[in-house]
């Protein structure tokens, strides 16, 4: 019997979301044309509101009908990545932002000692006009700035040659280098200086990632490389869209429970949790309400254009970290390899906020003859654990067709020095299908009942596989904000 009591439908203040929703009518014209076309014209309950989203509601008005009454507030201006479709422009007003500093600052001395540690911030996120780059380099160069200890910042944004010189040149002056970055850029920027033989401190390399989700199996990884221990603070992921700002972070705590659930699949199957398990992130946004409707993840936030019941596109459950914890700690299905990730969860507080439990993108999926292959899904499948030495985890996937067949092509990226002989695609493709099979078991029943006849014929095998030499896909991340995996046919 499967322990779902920890599940929640909304975490943050109703009373604030009901606030919003009242500001928002009265004075932000959009809003009170979007009501009108939904057929709400008077004031209604609150759970009885229409949802809104990007292509319902931002596109829809004009800037200047979108924006807060507080307009004159804003201080800054963010654009979307884009790669849900549509790129947009979202202010952000100083009351949003007035303690990010300091916020910063105790973040970074609570995860990483940054006040007993020499330590070198690198912001490796694209920069420009991005939220997650531009937030992150005037938050810590306002730390910099303001603390009484060594503490040093560079922004080269995604120029990765700049950020391997760097950390070359100032590994003898600091105890530890904290990495701004996204997940999928980090292998190449690996790559990139074993292709320059400069070799990088890998024992005083953190990171903190933002923009997309990534299997466990990548940090594992790297903190093994690093030969970091598993209660030691090494690769912290924040939850944040340009729409909304920032939502979550991971802790020590969370991190441990979701290696743990990656390691021990009986644990997970016994609380609900599917693979890919899902980032564990910390709600961390005052003033803001979340919930999930009707399977779509919704925020209602005042900001420089306020939102009411706002989908983003993401798969995020809900729960309480105080029962989480509970039962994962009282379950009767661990084990003694899992005695180190449990004193991590033990020994944290049971009253951490709660969790959003975010798998990745609702929106982005490939139909395979009928069965959903969503792009966290095929993230879990490229990127697993057995292929690291094969395959540097990025890719781009769609649906082809030769006549009246069907296929899911993969453009795969090889690591340097590995040959794409027969023997690496078979390799890769059985990986594949297993993978894909226990995220995703309409896969593997399709596969066993009628792919596999096909396997011995490779260019009718289910999954066509063109592999890339390095670095032709991750060079893309030397100029993207992020990257997206399923590409339009």
């Amino acid at each position: 019997m499967q322990d779902r009591s920890f599940l929640k439908n909304s975490l943050g203040s109703k009373r604030i979301a009901e606030n919003v929703y009242k500001r928002a009518q009265r004075n932000v014209p959009a809003y009170k044309q979007f009501l009108e076309t939904q057929g709400t014209k008077a004031q209604v309950p609150f759970n009885q509101l229409p949802l809104s989203d990007k292509k319902s509601y931002a596109l829809v008005y004009s800037f200047e009908e979108l924006l807060a009454y507080d307009a004159d507030k804003i201080y800054a201006i963010a654009r979307s990545s884009g790669s849900s479709g549509n790129s947009f422009y979202w202010p952000i007003l100083k009351s949003t932002s007035r303690f990010v500093g300091l916020k910063t600052r105790i973040f970074l001395e609570r995860t990483f000692a940054v006040h007993q540690k020499k330590t070198l911030a690198i912001v490796g996120l694209s920069l420009g006009s991005s939220l997650g780059g531009v937030s992150f380099s005037g938050a810590l160069n306002n730390m910099a700035a303001n603390t009484p200890y060594p503490f040093w910042v560079f922004c080269p944004g995604v120029q990765h040659d700049d950020i391997i010189e760097m950390i070359c040149k100032m590994n003898p002056f600091v105890d530890q280098i904290i990495l701004f970055i996204v997940p999928s850029a980090i292998a190449h920027l690996h790559l990139k200086a074993n292709e320059f033989k400069r070799s990088l401190p890998l024992e005083k390399l953190r990171y903190i990632v933002i923009g997309e989700p990534f299997p466990e199996s990548i940090r594992n990884s790297l903190q093994n490389r690093a030969g970091i221990a598993e209660d030691t603070p090494f690769m912290f992921s924040m939850y944040a869209s340009a729409d909304t700002g920032g939502l979550g972070t991971e802790s020590l705590a969370s991190v441990a429970l979701r290696k743990l659930l990656y390691r021990n699949q009986t644990l997970a199957n016994s609380l609900g949790i599917k693979s890919p398990i899902p980032h564990f992130f910390h709600f961390i946004a005052s003033n803001t309400f979340v919930e999930v409707v009707d399977g779509h993840f919704c925020v209602t936030r005042w900001q420089g254009i306020p939102l009411v019941r706002y989908i983003l596109y993401d798969l995020v459950d809900l729960y309480s970290w105080r029962k989480l914890r509970k039962a994962i700690l009282t379950s009767d299905n661990l084990d003694s390899q899992d005695e180190a990730l449990v004193q991590i969860i033990a020994k944290s507080s049971a009253w951490l906020p709660d969790i959003l439990a975010v798998t990745g993108r609702s929106d982005s999926c490939l139909i395979l003859l009928g069965t959903n292959l969503t792009e966290y899904m095929l993230d879990e499948a490229v990127k697993c654990e057995e292929l690291h030495d094969i395959l540097t985890g990025l890719y781009r996937a769609r649906i082809v067709y030769e006549e009246d067949q069907q296929y899911l092509e993969f453009k795969l990226e090889l690591r340097q020095g590995v040959t794409p002989d027969e023997a690496v695609s078979g390799s890769v493709y059985y990986s594949l299908v297993k993978i894909l099979g226990r995220v995703q078991p309409e896969f593997l029943d399709d596969w066993k009942r009628v792919f596999s006849a096909w396997d011995n014929v490779p260019g009718k095998r289910i999954l066509q596989l063109n592999f890339l030499p390095w670095p032709a896909l991750s060079q893309a991340t030397e100029k993207a904000i992020k990257q997206r995996g399923i590409v339009s046919p």
